[in-house]
């Protein structure tokens, strides 16, 4: 059961990362490139069109299964910077859940602009990345 949740957690950082890479990194090459009103149309069809359903169920599986991951980890809560790395990860996961509800809101329900001006994906990337190094981390201990 262990190595079929991490392969589920696996495949879901990995689709997690990649689409925030993607939308961060690679899209601004594209509208350096190509012409805006393309670039906007393509991404309101990725976007619109299940990306962010998709996104949010990869979400909700790497929350789940990293949870229950966890709870094959309980020995490893006696050891100290096991307890430490896991606190900032868990805190760094907190802090993308609560960046990214606090857009939507913003977004959807007060009808006001994005509050982070089209970074809340790079921002989320960095913050992943920051949170895939405490997981390597968190095997060492």
């Amino acid at each position: 059961m262990y190595f079929t949740l991490l392969c589920i957690h696996l495949i879901c950082a990995i689709c997690f990362v990649g689409y925030v890479f993607f939308d961060a990194c690679i899209y601004i090459i594209a509208y350096k490139k190509l012409d805006k009103k393309q670039c906007d149309h393509i991404k309101h069809t990725y976007t619109k069109n299940g990306g962010g359903i998709i996104f949010g169920i990869l979400f909700l599986f790497l929350l789940i299964s990293g949870g229950l991951l966890l709870s094959y980890q309980i020995a490893n809560l006696s050891s100290y910077p096991f307890v430490i790395f896991l606190s900032i990860k868990l805190f760094l996961v907190l802090l993308i859940f609560v960046l990214t509800l606090f857009a939507i809101i913003r977004i959807k329900i007060f009808q006001k602009p994005d509050p982070f001006r089209g970074k809340s994906h790079l921002i989320a990337f960095i913050l992943s990345l920051f949170i895939i190094i405490l997981a390597k981390a968190m095997q060492i201990y």
